[in-house]
């Protein structure tokens, strides 16, 4: 054969894997969803039910919280002024760019640096575990410890805290020789500094929903991972019973199977299976299984079987097509299908604050139509009494007021009759706060 005689061959092999690779996999892909999709058709009614009794509880328990006050109005005016920090999306950028530059600072870190970079390193870290304490300190103060520690977000920047300022304290300790610490652990602290890289997925809302869909979906993806369990188990131990006694030496040279992937024994079979459900090499380890038997040796001393050739393709390829075609695109589908779940739970949120800032809007005229009426009433009232001591009641009503000698008595704006009447005719709604009261009661 001539080296590259035919290049233009090369087309072959492309067209071949764009078609194959891209298109054929991919609608491989979109049959596994959809069918999954279809499975799951007859339970949509029940779960349509679920959602909706869902959305109306948790839409009382929105109407009951916008009914009360917000825990934040009996604050004093410094505390409130500190919530109003805690609350502001600019201490959340001016954090954000803290942590950004923390992280900057921590790549600089490298083997044999200068003493100057280790100091100026050092102060760095007691500036940012600084700005990390005081912000910590003033979320307590502004939300109080119940609702402090009701975040999970919240308890996950104290614990970085905490952790921040013990490595801090056990470097102080092991500088100044107080006490003997172990030195892996001042290792093992600084290395829990990444911690809080973890902060930045509080200020972004769409990988916080990324995360929320995944942690929803764990139980599912464990009884398809109790799946990967049972067919792992099942072709570890028949590739054991098939492939246990392959030789692969100077003799018997092998492509893919070595000591780290082998059928000896049930352990590292099974390692070996992961390793063929990665795409690593496993069209190796299938030719190493079809050696053919020598006619001059037993089978036995080579270590294979006449009918290898047939069942190790059957077994390669049965398995490659479950675990990586169908299993793990199951898994994406249940990933999607959690996605569209958190996607409308949110869209029914924005729902739900729009239903109730139109439920404030209106109550918000019905208050005003019955300040209006509460004033018209006492007004008329006033009216009435001038007319029955002999002056046209036109006149009053129309707002004319007489001098003393007419016996008009002018009327009665600022007084408790008004008052009173104003308050009677108060609509129940004119309690109800907004949306964003809503979600900080």
């Amino acid at each position: 054969p001539v080296t590259n005689n035919n290049p233009w061959m090369l087309l072959y092999f492309i067209s071949f894997l764009l078609i194959v690779s891209f298109f054929v996999l991919n609608m491989f892909v979109g049959v596994v969803v959809e069918n999954f999709h279809k499975c799951r058709q007859h339970q949509e009614v029940e779960e349509a039910r679920r959602r909706e009794e869902k959305r109306q509880r948790r839409m009382e328990k929105k109407r009951r919280k916008a009914q009360k006050l917000p825990y934040y109005s009996s604050y004093g005016r410094t505390r409130l002024a500190i919530h109003a920090l805690c609350t502001s999306h600019y201490l959340d950028l001016v954090i954000t760019f803290i942590i950004c530059i923390n992280v900057i600072t921590m790549s600089l870190e490298h083997y044999s640096q200068p003493q100057s970079l280790e100091t100026a390193l050092k102060y760095c870290n007691y500036f940012f575990t600084s700005t990390f304490v005081i912000e910590a300190s003033l979320k307590l103060v502004a939300f109080g410890f119940r609702r402090f520690f009701k975040d999970r977000w919240n308890q996950l920047d104290l614990a970085i805290v905490l952790l921040s300022v013990m490595g801090i304290t056990l470097e102080e300790i092991e500088i100044n020789a107080s006490l003997p610490i172990n030195p892996t652990i001042i290792r093992i602290m600084r290395v829990l500094r990444i911690a809080r890289v973890l902060k930045l997925l509080k200020m972004a809302t769409g990988m916080r929903a990324l995360l929320d869909t995944v942690v929803q979906a764990l139980p599912q993806v464990g009884n398809l991972g109790l799946l990967f369990m049972l067919l792992f188990f099942i072709y570890a131990a028949l590739g054991v019973e098939l492939f246990g006694e392959l030789v692969c030496n100077a003799d018997y040279p092998c492509e893919g199977m070595s000591r780290h992937a082998t059928f000896e024994n049930f352990g590292m079979a099974f390692l070996t299976l992961f390793q063929v459900s990665t795409g690593d090499n496993w069209n190796g380890i299938m030719k190493d299984t079809l050696r053919e038997c020598p006619p001059d040796r037993p089978g036995t001393d080579y270590g294979c079987h006449a009918g290898l050739q047939f069942i190790s393709p059957l077994y390669f390829v049965s398995f490659v097509l479950t675990a990586q075609f169908v299993l793990i695109n199951v898994v994406v589908a249940v990933l999607m299908k959690h996605l569209d779940d958190s996607n409308k739970e949110a869209q029914e949120d924005a729902e739900m604050d729009a239903e109730i800032e139109l439920e404030l809007a209106q109550g918000g005229l019905c208050c005003m139509m019955g300040g209006i009426g509460a004033i018209a009433g006492a007004t008329g009232g006033a009216a009435a009494g001038a007319g029955i001591g002999g002056a046209p009641s036109g006149a009053t009503a129309a707002g004319t007021v007489r001098g003393p000698s007419s016996g008009v008595k002018a009327p009665l704006r600022d007084g408790g009759g008004g008052s009173s009447a104003h308050e009677g005719h108060t609509h129940p709604r004119c309690r109800l706060y907004s949306p964003s009261q809503v979600s900080e009661i």
